[in-house]
């Protein structure tokens, strides 16, 4: 237990450091853009594999009540 308490310390004396130094943000930002291109990368291998929709096939007629 002692050990998880000197370690929280530390890693909150080094985040703390980190944050007012601004190496967080340069993280943070890198970590967005990195997740847009991830996202825009799935977007369009998802269009390119989607199911075509032929334009001469009619659509289903609506159920009577």
């Amino acid at each position: 237990m002692i050990r998880t308490l000197i370690f929280g310390a530390i890693a909150g004396y080094v985040g703390k450091k980190l944050y007012d130094d601004g190496k967080l943000t340069e993280f943070k930002d890198d970590l967005v853009a990195r997740y847009h291109d991830a996202k825009a990368n799935l977007d369009a291998q998802r269009a390119d594999t989607a199911p075509v929709i032929s334009p001469t096939t009619s659509p289903a007629a609506p159920l009577a009540h």
